[in-house]
Protein backbone atom coordinates (compact mmCIF):
# COMPACT_ATOMS: atom_id res chain seq x y z
CA UNK A 1 0.00 0.00 0.00
CA UNK A 2 0.88 3.18 -0.82
CA UNK A 3 1.51 5.68 2.22
CA UNK A 4 -0.95 8.58 2.27
CA UNK A 5 -0.23 12.40 2.64
CA UNK A 6 -1.80 14.33 5.00
CA UNK A 7 -5.32 15.99 3.89
CA UNK A 8 -5.12 19.19 2.15
CA UNK A 9 -7.04 22.38 3.15
CA UNK A 10 -10.75 22.48 2.21
CA UNK A 11 -9.71 25.50 -0.28
CA UNK A 12 -6.93 23.43 -1.85
CA UNK A 13 -9.63 20.51 -2.09
CA UNK A 14 -11.98 23.13 -3.60
CA UNK A 15 -9.58 23.92 -6.17
CA UNK A 16 -8.44 20.99 -7.26
CA UNK A 17 -12.64 19.74 -7.05
CA UNK A 18 -13.37 23.07 -8.99
CA UNK A 19 -10.67 22.21 -11.84
CA UNK A 20 -11.68 18.72 -12.39
CA UNK A 21 -15.31 19.37 -12.56
CA UNK A 22 -14.93 22.64 -14.56
CA UNK A 23 -12.85 20.58 -17.35
CA UNK A 24 -14.48 17.69 -17.36
CA UNK A 25 -18.21 19.97 -17.59
CA UNK A 26 -15.89 21.84 -20.68
CA UNK A 27 -15.89 18.47 -21.78
CA UNK A 28 -19.54 16.97 -21.63
CA UNK A 29 -19.98 20.69 -23.56
CA UNK A 30 -17.98 19.91 -26.61
CA UNK A 31 -19.14 16.72 -27.04
CA UNK A 32 -22.68 18.24 -26.96
CA UNK A 33 -21.22 20.96 -29.62
CA UNK A 34 -19.10 18.62 -32.18
CA UNK A 35 -22.90 16.57 -31.96
CA UNK A 36 -24.88 20.01 -33.11
CA UNK A 37 -22.13 21.34 -35.37
CA UNK A 38 -21.34 18.02 -36.98
CA UNK A 39 -24.50 16.11 -36.99
CA UNK A 40 -27.04 18.53 -36.37
CA UNK A 41 -30.28 19.19 -34.18
CA UNK A 42 -31.66 15.55 -35.05
CA UNK A 43 -27.78 13.69 -33.99
CA UNK A 44 -27.62 15.77 -30.33
CA UNK A 45 -31.71 14.13 -29.86
CA UNK A 46 -30.33 11.02 -30.58
CA UNK A 47 -27.51 11.63 -28.05
CA UNK A 48 -29.79 13.13 -25.74
CA UNK A 49 -32.10 9.90 -25.73
CA UNK A 50 -29.66 7.57 -24.66
CA UNK A 51 -28.73 9.40 -22.31
CA UNK A 52 -32.19 9.24 -21.00
CA UNK A 53 -32.69 5.91 -21.60
CA UNK A 54 -29.31 4.69 -19.80
CA UNK A 55 -28.60 7.36 -17.28
CA UNK A 56 -31.21 6.06 -14.45
CA UNK A 57 -30.10 2.35 -14.71
CA UNK A 58 -26.76 3.37 -14.63
CA UNK A 59 -27.34 5.47 -11.85
CA UNK A 60 -29.15 2.70 -9.77
CA UNK A 61 -25.77 0.87 -10.16
CA UNK A 62 -23.78 3.57 -8.85
CA UNK A 63 -25.45 3.11 -5.50
CA UNK A 64 -23.89 6.19 -4.49
CA UNK A 65 -21.39 4.11 -3.29
CA UNK A 66 -18.41 7.16 -3.84
CA UNK A 67 -20.00 8.80 -0.97
CA UNK A 68 -20.44 5.96 1.25
CA UNK A 69 -16.64 5.56 1.17
CA UNK A 70 -16.28 8.96 1.52
CA UNK A 71 -18.01 9.04 4.49
CA UNK A 72 -16.57 5.84 6.23
CA UNK A 73 -14.09 7.86 7.93
CA UNK A 74 -13.40 5.08 10.27
CA UNK A 75 -12.55 2.33 7.76
CA UNK A 76 -15.24 0.17 8.41
CA UNK A 77 -15.11 -1.79 5.36
CA UNK A 78 -11.89 -2.34 3.34
CA UNK A 79 -11.76 -1.03 -0.18
CA UNK A 80 -11.70 -4.73 -1.60
CA UNK A 81 -15.11 -4.87 -0.45
CA UNK A 82 -16.56 -1.43 -1.95
CA UNK A 83 -14.89 -2.22 -5.49
CA UNK A 84 -16.39 -5.85 -5.48
CA UNK A 85 -20.14 -3.99 -4.65
CA UNK A 86 -20.08 -1.81 -7.73
CA UNK A 87 -18.18 -4.10 -9.89
CA UNK A 88 -21.45 -6.38 -9.43
CA UNK A 89 -23.78 -3.97 -9.31
CA UNK A 90 -22.23 -2.75 -12.90
CA UNK A 91 -22.21 -5.75 -14.42
CA UNK A 92 -26.32 -6.23 -13.74
CA UNK A 93 -26.92 -2.39 -15.10
CA UNK A 94 -25.03 -2.92 -18.13
CA UNK A 95 -27.86 -6.35 -18.74
CA UNK A 96 -30.41 -3.98 -17.78
CA UNK A 97 -29.29 -1.57 -20.33
CA UNK A 98 -29.08 -4.29 -22.95
CA UNK A 99 -32.66 -5.32 -22.12
CA UNK A 100 -33.75 -1.56 -22.27
CA UNK A 101 -31.97 -0.84 -25.36
CA UNK A 102 -33.67 -3.57 -27.11
CA UNK A 103 -36.98 -2.43 -25.65
CA UNK A 104 -36.90 1.09 -25.53
CA UNK A 105 -34.79 2.29 -28.60
CA UNK A 106 -37.40 4.12 -30.41
CA UNK A 107 -35.73 2.06 -34.05
CA UNK A 108 -33.28 -0.63 -34.74
CA UNK A 109 -30.73 1.72 -35.43
CA UNK A 110 -30.39 3.64 -31.88
CA UNK A 111 -29.59 -0.09 -30.38
CA UNK A 112 -26.07 0.24 -30.83
CA UNK A 113 -25.82 3.85 -29.35
CA UNK A 114 -28.16 3.19 -26.34
CA UNK A 115 -25.66 -0.04 -25.27
CA UNK A 116 -22.66 2.15 -25.69
CA UNK A 117 -23.55 5.01 -24.33
CA UNK A 118 -24.44 2.43 -21.45
CA UNK A 119 -20.71 1.28 -21.52
CA UNK A 120 -19.07 4.59 -21.13
CA UNK A 121 -21.47 5.28 -18.19
CA UNK A 122 -20.73 1.62 -16.76
CA UNK A 123 -17.09 2.75 -16.90
CA UNK A 124 -17.24 6.37 -15.24
CA UNK A 125 -19.07 4.04 -12.39
CA UNK A 126 -16.11 1.89 -11.98
CA UNK A 127 -13.90 4.91 -12.03
CA UNK A 128 -16.20 6.53 -9.31
CA UNK A 129 -15.49 3.72 -6.36
CA UNK A 130 -11.55 4.73 -7.07
CA UNK A 131 -12.60 8.19 -6.33
CA UNK A 132 -14.22 7.43 -3.29
CA UNK A 133 -11.55 6.02 -1.92
CA UNK A 134 -9.19 9.16 -2.80
CA UNK A 135 -11.69 11.09 -1.68
CA UNK A 136 -11.78 9.37 1.69
CA UNK A 137 -8.49 11.11 2.67
CA UNK A 138 -9.40 13.88 0.89
CA UNK A 139 -7.37 13.18 -2.37
CA UNK A 140 -9.03 15.67 -4.76
CA UNK A 141 -5.87 16.63 -6.80
CA UNK A 142 -6.04 13.08 -7.70
CA UNK A 143 -9.70 12.76 -8.45
CA UNK A 144 -9.26 16.24 -10.46
CA UNK A 145 -6.54 14.90 -13.00
CA UNK A 146 -7.97 12.03 -13.63
CA UNK A 147 -11.35 13.86 -14.50
CA UNK A 148 -9.07 16.06 -16.54
CA UNK A 149 -7.57 13.39 -18.59
CA UNK A 150 -10.49 11.49 -19.09
CA UNK A 151 -12.67 14.58 -20.66
CA UNK A 152 -9.91 15.13 -22.81
CA UNK A 153 -9.48 12.04 -24.15
CA UNK A 154 -13.33 11.43 -24.74
CA UNK A 155 -13.57 14.61 -26.54
CA UNK A 156 -10.56 13.68 -28.86
CA UNK A 157 -11.99 10.24 -29.35
CA UNK A 158 -15.64 11.46 -29.75
CA UNK A 159 -14.44 14.30 -32.63
CA UNK A 160 -12.14 11.91 -34.81
CA UNK A 161 -14.85 9.87 -35.26
CA UNK A 162 -17.49 11.81 -35.69
CA UNK A 163 -15.29 13.62 -38.25
CA UNK A 164 -14.41 10.63 -39.99
CA UNK A 165 -17.49 8.87 -39.54
CA UNK A 166 -20.69 11.06 -39.44
CA UNK A 167 -22.29 8.72 -37.71
CA UNK A 168 -23.26 8.53 -34.06
CA UNK A 169 -22.80 4.87 -33.73
CA UNK A 170 -19.08 5.35 -34.02
CA UNK A 171 -18.84 8.33 -32.24
CA UNK A 172 -20.32 6.50 -28.77
CA UNK A 173 -18.35 3.52 -29.33
CA UNK A 174 -15.74 5.63 -29.87
CA UNK A 175 -17.11 7.69 -26.16
CA UNK A 176 -17.07 4.34 -25.06
CA UNK A 177 -13.71 3.19 -25.41
CA UNK A 178 -11.91 6.42 -24.22
CA UNK A 179 -13.98 5.82 -21.09
CA UNK A 180 -12.40 2.55 -20.41
CA UNK A 181 -9.03 3.77 -21.55
CA UNK A 182 -9.43 6.42 -18.67
CA UNK A 183 -10.56 3.83 -16.43
CA UNK A 184 -7.60 1.63 -16.99
CA UNK A 185 -4.80 4.46 -17.64
CA UNK A 186 -5.19 6.78 -14.46
CA UNK A 187 -8.28 5.53 -12.61
CA UNK A 188 -6.48 1.98 -10.43
CA UNK A 189 -3.60 3.37 -8.81
CA UNK A 190 -5.16 4.75 -6.04
CA UNK A 191 -2.40 2.62 -3.70
CA UNK A 192 -5.30 1.34 -1.52
CA UNK A 193 -5.21 -2.16 -0.54
CA UNK A 194 -7.94 -4.78 -2.32
CA UNK A 195 -8.46 -6.74 0.98
CA UNK A 196 -12.02 -7.68 1.36
CA UNK A 197 -13.65 -9.19 4.11
CA UNK A 198 -16.01 -11.58 1.86
CA UNK A 199 -19.37 -11.74 1.27
CA UNK A 200 -20.70 -10.99 4.83
CA UNK A 201 -19.30 -7.56 4.28
CA UNK A 202 -20.35 -6.76 0.78
CA UNK A 203 -23.65 -7.96 1.52
CA UNK A 204 -23.38 -4.93 4.55
CA UNK A 205 -21.68 -2.33 2.69
CA UNK A 206 -24.82 -3.27 -0.13
CA UNK A 207 -27.83 -3.08 2.36
CA UNK A 208 -26.30 0.36 3.17
CA UNK A 209 -25.66 1.75 -0.43
CA UNK A 210 -28.87 0.35 -2.32
CA UNK A 211 -31.58 2.86 -1.02
CA UNK A 212 -28.76 5.79 -1.79
CA UNK A 213 -28.87 3.79 -5.66
CA UNK A 214 -32.34 3.84 -5.75
CA UNK A 215 -32.54 7.84 -4.71
CA UNK A 216 -29.87 8.20 -7.84
CA UNK A 217 -32.03 6.82 -10.06
CA UNK A 218 -35.09 8.56 -9.00
CA UNK A 219 -33.09 11.79 -8.90
CA UNK A 220 -31.59 11.10 -12.54
CA UNK A 221 -35.70 10.20 -13.79
CA UNK A 222 -36.21 13.18 -12.17
CA UNK A 223 -33.78 14.76 -14.67
CA UNK A 224 -34.46 13.08 -17.95
CA UNK A 225 -38.82 13.45 -17.33
CA UNK A 226 -39.17 16.32 -19.33
CA UNK A 227 -36.91 14.77 -21.30
CA UNK A 228 -39.20 11.84 -21.85
CA UNK A 229 -42.20 14.02 -22.45
CA UNK A 230 -40.41 16.71 -25.09
CA UNK A 231 -39.19 13.51 -26.75
CA UNK A 232 -42.79 11.99 -27.01
CA UNK A 233 -44.68 14.94 -27.43
CA UNK A 234 -42.34 17.65 -29.44
CA UNK A 235 -39.97 15.36 -31.06
CA UNK A 236 -36.25 14.20 -31.20
CA UNK A 237 -35.07 17.48 -32.72
CA UNK A 238 -36.79 19.37 -30.17
CA UNK A 239 -35.42 17.12 -27.41
CA UNK A 240 -32.05 18.12 -29.12
CA UNK A 241 -32.82 21.83 -28.58
CA UNK A 242 -33.91 21.44 -24.69
CA UNK A 243 -30.41 19.38 -24.16
CA UNK A 244 -27.88 21.91 -25.79
CA UNK A 245 -29.46 24.54 -23.75
CA UNK A 246 -29.97 22.94 -20.46
CA UNK A 247 -26.41 21.57 -21.21
CA UNK A 248 -25.48 25.20 -19.32
CA UNK A 249 -26.60 24.02 -16.05
CA UNK A 250 -23.47 21.80 -15.84
CA UNK A 251 -21.34 24.72 -15.29
CA UNK A 252 -23.14 25.33 -12.27
CA UNK A 253 -23.51 22.10 -10.97
CA UNK A 254 -19.71 21.68 -11.60
CA UNK A 255 -19.30 24.45 -8.32
CA UNK A 256 -22.21 22.52 -6.66
CA UNK A 257 -20.45 19.20 -7.19
CA UNK A 258 -17.13 20.76 -6.18
CA UNK A 259 -18.27 22.72 -2.95
CA UNK A 260 -19.80 19.28 -2.07
CA UNK A 261 -17.33 16.76 -2.86
CA UNK A 262 -15.19 18.74 -1.30
CA UNK A 263 -17.06 19.64 2.36
CA UNK A 264 -18.63 16.33 2.22
CA UNK A 265 -15.86 14.79 4.85
CA UNK A 266 -15.41 17.90 6.93
CA UNK A 267 -18.80 18.10 7.43
CA UNK A 268 -19.12 14.32 8.09
CA UNK A 269 -16.42 14.82 10.63
CA UNK A 270 -18.55 18.42 12.64
CA UNK A 271 -21.51 16.16 12.61
CA UNK A 272 -19.57 12.64 14.33
CA UNK A 273 -17.93 15.40 16.49
CA UNK A 274 -20.86 16.95 17.90
CA UNK A 275 -19.79 20.63 16.21
CA UNK A 276 -23.34 21.84 15.48
CA UNK A 277 -21.78 25.38 15.30
CA UNK A 278 -18.93 24.53 12.80
CA UNK A 279 -21.36 22.28 10.65
CA UNK A 280 -24.48 24.98 10.69
CA UNK A 281 -21.70 27.43 9.40
CA UNK A 282 -20.34 25.70 6.77
CA UNK A 283 -23.76 24.42 5.50
CA UNK A 284 -25.17 27.92 5.11
CA UNK A 285 -22.28 28.96 3.36
CA UNK A 286 -22.60 26.25 0.60
CA UNK A 287 -25.98 27.13 0.85
CA UNK A 288 -25.84 30.87 -0.16
CA UNK A 289 -23.28 29.95 -2.96
CA UNK A 290 -25.37 27.93 -4.61
CA UNK A 291 -28.26 30.55 -4.70
CA UNK A 292 -25.90 33.16 -5.68
CA UNK A 293 -24.49 31.03 -8.40
CA UNK A 294 -28.04 30.45 -9.91
CA UNK A 295 -28.37 34.02 -9.58
CA UNK A 296 -25.65 34.73 -11.63
CA UNK A 297 -26.63 32.27 -14.17
CA UNK A 298 -29.84 34.30 -14.42
CA UNK A 299 -28.13 37.70 -15.42
CA UNK A 300 -25.54 35.72 -17.57
CA UNK A 301 -28.40 34.26 -19.98
CA UNK A 302 -30.58 36.96 -20.24
CA UNK A 303 -26.97 39.37 -21.21
CA UNK A 304 -25.31 36.96 -23.74
CA UNK A 305 -27.89 33.58 -23.84
CA UNK A 306 -28.03 34.68 -27.62
CA UNK A 307 -24.61 34.76 -28.79
CA UNK A 308 -23.42 32.30 -26.60
CA UNK A 309 -26.13 29.47 -28.34
CA UNK A 310 -25.36 30.38 -31.28
CA UNK A 311 -21.29 30.03 -31.21
CA UNK A 312 -21.44 26.69 -29.25
CA UNK A 313 -24.39 25.43 -31.07
CA UNK A 314 -25.38 26.48 -34.41
CA UNK A 315 -27.15 29.95 -35.46
CA UNK A 316 -30.48 28.90 -35.24
CA UNK A 317 -30.31 27.81 -31.72
CA UNK A 318 -29.75 31.80 -30.42
CA UNK A 319 -33.45 32.13 -30.97
CA UNK A 320 -33.45 29.93 -27.65
CA UNK A 321 -32.11 32.41 -25.83
CA UNK A 322 -35.33 33.27 -23.84
CA UNK A 323 -35.45 29.08 -22.69
CA UNK A 324 -31.90 29.26 -21.41
CA UNK A 325 -32.82 32.54 -18.96
CA UNK A 326 -35.96 30.35 -17.87
CA UNK A 327 -33.53 27.16 -17.40
CA UNK A 328 -30.90 29.57 -15.26
CA UNK A 329 -33.83 30.65 -12.92
CA UNK A 330 -34.58 27.18 -12.28
CA UNK A 331 -30.70 26.65 -11.88
CA UNK A 332 -31.09 28.37 -8.05
CA UNK A 333 -33.69 25.91 -6.36
CA UNK A 334 -31.44 23.43 -8.34
CA UNK A 335 -28.37 24.27 -6.92
CA UNK A 336 -29.74 24.63 -3.47
CA UNK A 337 -31.72 21.12 -3.37
CA UNK A 338 -28.19 19.62 -5.07
CA UNK A 339 -25.87 21.33 -2.17
CA UNK A 340 -28.47 20.00 0.31
CA UNK A 341 -28.34 16.78 -0.94
CA UNK A 342 -24.55 16.71 0.04
CA UNK A 343 -25.31 18.02 3.27
CA UNK A 344 -27.58 15.32 4.35
CA UNK A 345 -25.28 12.33 2.70
CA UNK A 346 -23.08 13.84 5.04
CA UNK A 347 -24.54 13.14 8.39
CA UNK A 348 -25.59 9.52 6.68
CA UNK A 349 -29.24 9.97 6.60
CA UNK A 350 -29.38 7.57 3.39
CA UNK A 351 -32.58 5.57 3.92
CA UNK A 352 -34.40 8.95 4.50
CA UNK A 353 -33.67 10.06 1.28
CA UNK A 354 -35.61 7.40 -0.80
CA UNK A 355 -38.94 8.26 0.40
CA UNK A 356 -38.09 12.04 -0.63
CA UNK A 357 -36.94 10.62 -4.23
CA UNK A 358 -39.60 9.23 -5.09
CA UNK A 359 -42.17 12.47 -3.59
CA UNK A 360 -39.98 14.06 -5.98
CA UNK A 361 -39.73 11.70 -9.09
CA UNK A 362 -44.09 12.22 -8.72
CA UNK A 363 -43.81 15.88 -8.54
CA UNK A 364 -41.58 15.93 -11.46
CA UNK A 365 -43.46 13.49 -13.64
CA UNK A 366 -46.70 15.34 -13.15
CA UNK A 367 -45.61 18.82 -13.72
CA UNK A 368 -43.36 17.59 -16.68
CA UNK A 369 -46.33 15.55 -18.16
CA UNK A 370 -48.98 18.79 -17.45
CA UNK A 371 -46.84 21.99 -18.49
CA UNK A 372 -44.44 20.15 -21.72
CA UNK A 373 -48.18 19.92 -23.56
CA UNK A 374 -49.28 23.02 -22.84
CA UNK A 375 -45.87 25.35 -22.59
CA UNK A 376 -43.96 23.52 -25.15
CA UNK A 377 -39.83 23.60 -23.94
CA UNK A 378 -40.78 26.51 -21.95
CA UNK A 379 -42.22 23.69 -19.28
CA UNK A 380 -39.47 21.36 -19.35
CA UNK A 381 -37.64 24.31 -16.44
CA UNK A 382 -40.83 25.09 -14.88
CA UNK A 383 -41.04 21.18 -14.07
CA UNK A 384 -37.31 21.10 -12.65
CA UNK A 385 -38.10 24.05 -10.89
CA UNK A 386 -41.29 22.73 -8.80
CA UNK A 387 -39.63 19.24 -7.68
CA UNK A 388 -36.06 21.09 -7.36
CA UNK A 389 -38.17 22.90 -4.57
CA UNK A 390 -40.12 20.19 -2.92
CA UNK A 391 -36.21 18.11 -2.93
CA UNK A 392 -34.94 21.31 -1.05
CA UNK A 393 -37.66 21.55 1.00
CA UNK A 394 -37.43 17.61 2.09
CA UNK A 395 -33.82 17.87 2.81
CA UNK A 396 -34.04 20.24 5.45
CA UNK A 397 -36.70 18.16 7.37
CA UNK A 398 -34.52 15.05 6.75
CA UNK A 399 -31.35 17.55 8.45
CA UNK A 400 -33.80 18.37 11.65
CA UNK A 401 -34.62 15.10 12.01
CA UNK A 402 -30.99 13.81 11.95
CA UNK A 403 -30.15 16.97 14.77
CA UNK A 404 -32.96 15.71 16.93
CA UNK A 405 -31.36 12.65 16.77
CA UNK A 406 -28.56 12.54 17.93
CA UNK A 407 -29.57 15.41 20.59
CA UNK A 408 -32.15 12.74 21.66
CA UNK A 409 -28.89 10.03 22.09
CA UNK A 410 -27.26 12.49 23.96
Amino acid sequence: MLPMPQPASLRSNFVWTFAGNAIYAAGQWALLSLLAKLGGSEMLGQYALAIAITAPVAMFSHLNLRAVIATDVTAKHPFGDYLAVRLGATTLGLLAIALLAAIASPSPAMIPVVLAVGVAQSAENVSDAFYGALQRHERMSRIALSMMGRAGISVAAMGAALWITGGIVAATMALAAARIASLLLFDIHTGEPLASTGRTGQLAILRTALPLGLVLMLVTLNTNLPRYAIEQKLGTRELGVFAGVASFLAGGNTVVNALGQSATPRLARFFAAGDRRGFRRLTVRLTALSAGLGACGVAGALVLGAPLLRILYRPEFARYAGLLAAVMAASIPIYVAGTLGYVITSVRAFDAQLPLSCVVTASCAAASWLLVPRLGLAGAPVALAIAAGVQAAGELTILARAFRRVENRS
